[in-house]
């Protein structure tokens, strides 16, 4: 099985482990301690992208396809694969992940009550606190379970190469808040560790046998 599946099959400490550093960031943010490292890097990696059309244009599109109505419509249409070829506990784990993660959020960013970074022109619009960023932390978990549930029906010389894609995809994700100037980096930060933390939770929960099935049905590489 892949390296993150593993993680949430093997070592159930992984997601705890997660949340206690994502917890420690949310201490760091809220205590103000954050505050000058986030300013710098801010504005170190938006410019950066800035100056490069090519790369805002791609970074812009990545936070465009993480929005709401795609993540629910992927997941949706996942779901609905799922269950069409008899893997409801497959399904059950996407719509958890997916509900659960996005509510779980939302709580977050309520608590933090953090506003939004002014240093540049907003590039994007939002309707909800800074802390933690929405997209890196649903991003991760959209991104990561399409490649988890992926890695359940491929080869095993595949299954590396898929979840680094979905991980790439999620970082990608939250390089781009930065960049359009709608979130600071410790909210991009945590976003991608809570997000993945909770991702791991629920694959350790509910597909950790569906893991161990995979792994041994694999083919072995000659």
């Amino acid at each position: 099985m892949s390296g993150l599946a593993d993680a949430g099959r093997k070592y159930p400490w992984a997601p705890i482990a997660g949340f206690v550093i994502f917890a420690i960031i949310a201490f760091w943010v809220l205590a103000g301690f954050s505050h000058s490292l986030d300013h710098v890097l801010f504005l170190d990696l938006a410019e950066w992208a800035r100056a490069k059309p090519a790369l805002l244009s791609f970074l812009a599109f990545m936070s465009a396809v993480a929005e709401p109505v795609f993540r629910i419509s992927g997941a949706v249409l996942l779901v609905i694969a799922m269950l069409l070829v008899g893997r409801r506990r497959v399904a059950l784990f996407i719509v958890v992940a997916t509900a659960g993660g996005a509510a779980l959020c939302s709580l977050f960013k309520v608590i933090a009550a953090r506003a939004r970074p002014e240093l540049l022109p907003q590039l994007d619009g939002f309707t909800s606190y800074s802390f933690p960023s929405g997209h890196a932390w649903n991003g991760m978990i959209f991104y990561g379970e399409i490649a988890l549930v992926a890695a359940l029906f491929l080869p095993r010389q595949w299954r590396i190469p898929v979840v680094a894609l979905g991980v790439l995809a999620a970082i990608f994700t939250g390089w781009a808040r930065i960049a359009l100037g709608v979130h600071w980096p410790s909210d991009v930060l945590a976003g991608w560790i809570g997000g993945g933390a909770w991702l791991l939770l629920c694959y350790g929960l509910l597909l950790g046998n569906e893991g161990k099935r995979a792994t041994a049905k694999s083919p072995v590489d000659p």
